[in-house]
């Protein structure tokens, strides 16, 4: 699925970034360009993000100040 439709960036990007161990959402940025167009898409893809590197790890991420809610359970 697209999470960003300015870039072209699908989940299975984000999981394979994650899967290569970029460590957080500026680094996913640099290597992939979401959210850095418009912005409408950075909510969504943080979730991703962080949804895929707690797949990958099974450790919490922190992207920024943000704490997904997904993670505090």
């Amino acid at each position: 699925m697209y999470v960003c439709l300015c870039h072209g960036v699908t989940d299975r990007a984000i999981a394979q970034a994650a899967r290569d161990g970029v460590a957080d959402f500026d680094a996913l940025q640099q290597r992939t360009g979401v959210s850095t167009c418009c912005g409408a898409c950075r909510d969504h893809a943080e979730d991703v993000f962080a949804s895929a590197c707690v797949s990958e790890a099974g450790a919490t991420v922190t992207v920024g100040q943000w704490q997904p809610a997904l993670l505090n359970r």
